[in-house]
């Protein structure tokens, strides 16, 4: 068997903010750190490695690749490409705080993408990330969770929207609120509020709790960036209608709709679908 380069994060790594420069300074730290670990453990004959894609541009960097060939196990888009992406919706929303909190060293961006152009495959259940790749990649498919006998569930009074996220521009709030104003529905919230204080005011808006699949109507992610849909997963295997925008990386999964990112006007479109009869 091939060896296999991973690493999880460190505990350090989890106690910092979920936004913002520090966090991310702290994880490429410790992705560094870790790399050059895993390196030092390689013996001269290994010729095929499979390398987890947060140490690829440090173990490029070092030269630790030449001479071997590998595969890349991809769970996040490339920086060149999050980074693109995180600047077209900060121009869509230059009013966001958190659009524009971190840019990764264009060396490492560089190395990243160097590195991706040499690998032999790309693995990645990611249908976003998977059509990047288009000569490389080898999709595998989302492990959904097991259905859940989530009950009987309430009649609610009003439509109950559930946003899987915390409320940041990357995820898809700005569109979000704009496509469900003048809406009767509920929103539910399963994240902080981070990119400002009153995003949400004028909405009816709660907080959702361990049993929110037992509560939801519909659930909604119109992110620029997602790269762990697990609760979107959740929600499509418990039969909870799903719209999500292609960049979640879920497309061709049962029960989930995609849409364009940064398009309220096809969101609201898709909301309607689902919340008319509801409403």
């Amino acid at each position: 068997q091939f060896p296999f380069i991973t690493a999880r994060r460190s505990v350090r790594s989890r106690r910092l903010a979920e936004q913002g420069a520090q966090r991310q300074q702290s994880l490429l730290a410790s992705y560094r750190d870790m790399a050059r670990a895993f390196a030092s453990r390689l013996s001269y004959d290994t010729l095929h490695v499979v390398v987890q894609q947060n140490l690829l541009p440090f173990l490029w960097k070092d030269g630790c690749l030449g001479g071997r060939t590998f595969d890349v196990l991809m769970t996040a888009l490339p920086m060149a490409e999050l980074q693109s992406t995180l600047d077209h919706a900060a121009s869509l929303h230059p009013e966001s705080t958190t659009l524009g909190d971190f840019r990764a060293d264009q060396v490492l961006v560089s190395a990243e993408s160097d590195a991706l152009s040499k690998a032999r495959r790309i693995i990645t259940p990611h249908t976003f990330i998977a059509s990047l790749f288009p000569q490389q990649a080898e999709p595998i498919k989302w492990k959904l969770p097991d259905k859940r006998e989530i009950g009987e569930r309430p009649l609610n009074g009003k439509a109950r929207v559930v946003f899987p996220a915390s409320t940041v521009g990357r995820k898809g709030c700005y569109e979000l609120r704009e496509a469900l104003r003048n809406s009767d529905a509920k929103l539910i919230l399963l994240g902080p509020i981070i990119e400002s204080e009153g995003f949400w005011d004028g909405f009816d808006v709660e907080r959702g709790g361990e049993n929110w699949i037992q509560n939801a109507d519909l659930v909604v992610l119109p992110a620029f960036v997602e790269h762990r849909p697990r609760r979107l997963l959740a929600a499509a295997a418990a039969g909870i209608p799903v719209i999500a925008s292609a960049a979640c990386g879920v497309k061709n999964v049962a029960g989930i709709e995609t849409i364009a990112s940064g398009d309220p006007t096809a969101l609201r479109i898709a909301l309607d679908k689902h919340l008319s009869p509801l409403e």
